[in-house]
């Protein structure tokens, strides 16, 4: 089947072909559903498929998919579209201009991520101009999309506000949301769009999207779509940085080997301030990567995510011990995803899963 995302290289989406088939199916019926909630991990494609769906609902070429070459295709996939507008968390003090150069960034390499640092949230007022401007005569489009980001962080009261516009939509309207967490969306905003589920794509996959994307070599997406959990964002964050975060892991590695834990803060701090809220993500993933890799050649299993050269040698830690230590670094990623600061987070990883290891009874090597 040729789908809607199929028409253009690279495929925005590919991983997700029930996803795929969903709205297919919905276009070629003409039966689309006024608002949609894309819900998944971060990173799986969810924005990305709300930007071709978008431009499948205005296309001026056709009515079962996206050209990619009119007017309304080619904008939309630049977020310069006036009649395809997108909402996304943010603190009070965040200023319009902030806004705007978020998007310009995310624009131009495909990867920036629509977030504001912080306790952020899609707050009332801008349910309200979302609510004006749909009240609005589209300015040249076929109709109006509104794209509403991460909705799991979007105040009570916004919520509410928003009901009224699930419920009773302008005629040629569709609005589009997007969750990582489907249980932190109201149910009665749930119940008004139709649930679309994003799942972690697989890592030949994320590669093969790397390889397109980025022109990076096979070895190096592979590497980095091991690192990412399923996360064609991360992995894409993981290539533009390239051997950096790799040299890092190993770092990593290397201060839960140290003798005494005493060093271990002011390096983690430093790595964190360098590395920053994407990065700090990104090595959480990487570390539970290489640990999870040892814990199976603790067992006789081999490495799933790792290359032998990747993997440290004489660490000795046993199998247990190791999986203490990659379920620190799990933690410590959904606690920087909850806003938590990275350096405190880190700290709190790499110390834990320090005392895990150094309290086996493993011997404990020198990393090469």
């Amino acid at each position: 089947m040729t789908g809607i995302l199929g028409r253009r290289s690279p495929d925005p989406i590919l991983g997700h072909e029930d996803v795929e088939e969903v709205l297919q199916a919905a276009l070629s019926s003409g039966r689309l559903a006024h608002a949609y909630l894309f819900a998944g991990p971060r990173g799986t494609g969810r924005f990305s498929t709300a930007l071709v769906l978008a431009a499948s609902f205005m296309c001026r070429n056709s009515r079962t998919g996206w050209c990619g070459e009119c007017g309304d295709c080619r904008r939309i996939m630049r977020l310069q579209h006036p009649d395809v507008r997108i909402t996304f968390p943010v603190l009070g003090a965040t200023k319009p201009e902030e806004i705007a150069d978020l998007i310009s960034k995310r624009s131009g390499d495909g990867t920036t991520r629509l977030a504001v640092p912080g306790n952020s949230a899609i707050v009332i007022d801008a349910v309200r101009e979302i609510q004006a401007r749909m009240a609005l005569k589209p300015y040249e489009g076929r109709g109006r999309v509104e794209i509403l980001l991460d909705v799991d962080r979007m105040r009570q009261e916004a919520s509410n506000a928003l009901l009224k516009s699930l419920e009773e939509p302008p005629p040629e309207t569709l609005l589009i949301l997007t969750a990582e967490r489907v249980s932190g969306v109201i149910p009665t905003v749930r119940s008004r769009a139709h649930l679309v589920r994003f799942g972690r794509v697989p890592a030949e996959t994320v590669a093969r999207i790397l390889v397109e994307r980025t022109g990076t070599t096979a070895a190096e997406a592979s590497r980095a779509a091991a690192m990412a959990d399923g996360s064609v964002g991360d992995a894409l964050s993981l290539a533009k940085e390239g051997p950096v975060l790799p040299d890092v892991v190993r770092r990593g590695i290397e201060l839960l080997s140290l003798a005494e834990p005493s060093g271990i803060i002011p390096a983690v701090r430093v790595m964190a301030k360098a590395l920053g809220v994407p990065g700090s993500t990104s090595l959480c993933a990487g570390m539970c990567a290489i640990l999870h890799d040892l814990r199976r050649l603790a067992v006789g299993s081999p490495a799933v995510f790792s290359t032998p050269d990747d993997l440290p040698r004489g660490c000795g830690w046993p199998a247990d011990s190791l999986g203490k230590a990659v379920e620190a670094f799990q933690m410590c990623e959904t606690r920087i995803r909850a806003n938590v600061n990275p350096a405190a987070a880190l700290i709190a990883a790499f110390t834990g899963a320090w005392h895990v290891l150094s309290s086996s009874d493993a011997k404990r090597g020198e990393v090469h």
